[in-house]
């Protein structure tokens, strides 16, 4: 491997005082002079970022090709350093795999991270994008920040060029799907260190409402849930009215969230998420929505609107495990 990226792997872990491990959690726009703790993974959650089976890895681990450990109860477990490692050292061939190395200025986010993640997605390259967002987190960005501070921002520019015509439909349609792609893959990267979560919180419906064709930050959404332990319906992209508090009616979750960037009528969309909040209110669930659109219309008293991923990560602290919400 080369010595200089062996170098900064190494420097990213850290112990405190009494032996602990401990992970930076500085925001992700002014970076980070802390060292930082490399993520702990499963079998599962290593094959997904590298987009092989589960068999695959269990071999490279059997053989000593990719350094794991294992638990008490004999499941493997890899640090996200070892399967960077190994991704160096064997020159693994998953396109632009976990993780890539960051030029000068992008660990940081901001502009250079914006514009790197930018390129990947007019290349229709998913596997550069989970490449990109795995090195930012090894670098102790969580996953609701990236969304905010980089991958957002990129699609914010991506949608301006197509709106100034220097981007066609097509090129457009090609990384928005990469995004998509990219974070259907990213889940692993939100997840607790240890045991993926096994939906114990209860179940969310995510979806984008009736007449949003743009359902991106919807799976931003999805993402970050599944990660926190919820099981997700998403029915994502317009969703009728209707249909959606049938939805939540017949699933009784504990939680929905609404996304609308530009709604083509206002006071449907007022309809729509009164509809949908009576509906929840009625298993005992709450509502929670985001996007541009939202703001355009008075919503109810007990419907938060939340303007960041980050603001999603808080009031997920305020929801309980089991069934039982509890409020800030």
């Amino acid at each position: 491997m080369n010595p200089d990226i062996a170098r900064r792997i190494e420097t990213l872990e850290s112990v405190d005082e009494g032996g602990a491990r401990r992970m930076s959690m500085e925001p992700l726009v002014h970076g980070s002079e802390r060292a930082v703790k490399t993520d702990v993974l499963s079998t599962r959650q290593v094959a997904q970022l590298l987009g092989v089976g589960e068999a695959t890895v269990k071999r490279w681990a059997d053989a000593g090709e990719i350094d794991c450990f294992r638990t008490p109860g004999g499941h493997r477990k890899f640090r996200l350093r070892d399967v960077t490692a190994f991704v160096q050292r064997r020159n693994f061939q998953v396109a632009d795999t976990l993780p890539a190395q960051l030029a000068p200025g992008e660990e940081a986010g901001g502009g250079e991270a914006i514009a790197a993640v930018e390129k990947s997605a007019l290349a229709g390259n998913a596997s550069a994008l989970i490449a990109q967002m795995a090195a930012l987190r090894l670098h102790g960005h969580e996953l609701a920040g990236i969304f905010d501070d980089v991958i957002a921002p990129a699609l914010q520019r991506i949608g301006s060029r197509w709106e100034a015509y220097k981007l066609n439909v097509a090129e457009e349609h090609v990384a928005t799907q990469s995004f998509v792609d990219a974070i259907a893959r990213a889940q692993p990267l939100a997840e607790p260190p240890g045991e993926p979560n096994r939906g114990n919180r209860g179940t969310a419906v995510v979806a984008a409402v009736a007449g949003e064709q743009h359902d991106v930050a919807a799976r931003m959404v999805a993402c970050l849930l599944r990660a926190r332990g919820f099981e997700v319906l998403a029915p994502l992209a317009a969703t009728p009215a209707a249909d959606l508090a049938d939805l939540v009616q017949r699933a009784r979750p504990r939680l929905v969230a609404l996304a609308s960037t530009v709604p083509a009528d206002g006071r449907a969309l007022q309809e729509q998420i009164e509809l949908a909040a009576r509906a929840a209110r009625a298993s005992g669930g709450r509502v929670l929505v985001g996007g541009a659109g939202m703001t355009q219309i008075a919503l109810p008293e007990d419907v938060p609107l939340l303007r960041s991923m980050r603001e999603l990560e808080h009031q997920l602290g305020t929801i309980g495990g089991h069934g039982s919400a509890t409020t800030p």
